[in-house]
């Protein structure tokens, strides 16, 4: 084998290799999701009436009273790293719930 090919063949190996590192590292580190206008825009308007607000609590899900009450009525079992990136952009924002009912609706499709 000359020695133009196996260079060759050696960085071809190279890239492969760098490419599978890069695409692995993106595999399991989460990347920031910025939600889609349309997707918040089901919960836009509703902050006024809302009786319950989910938002972040020391990596959990956490149920806040007031949109801009500072601790929460009680933490989930739900971890911020597991949710999907959407959801878990949603929850960074702050989902604004109208009811128990609803609040137990979003919770139980959270932790599934």
């Amino acid at each position: 084998m000359g020695l133009k090919l196996r260079i060759a063949l050696m960085t071809c190996l190279i890239a492969a290799a760098a490419f599978t590192a890069v695409e692995a590292y993106r595999s399991i580190v989460p990347e920031k999701t910025d939600i889609p206008e349309e997707v918040y825009a089901q919960f836009r308007g509703r902050e006024d009436e809302a009786e319950y607000f989910l938002r972040p609590c020391q990596g959990y899900v956490a149920v806040y009273h007031g949109q801009r009450d500072k601790e929460p009525v009680s933490v989930t079992d739900i971890e911020m790293a597991n949710l999907r990136g959407t959801d878990r952009a949603l929850v960074q924002k702050g989902i604004p719930v109208a009811d128990q009912r609803e609040l137990l609706s979003l919770l139980e499709d959270l932790g599934s």
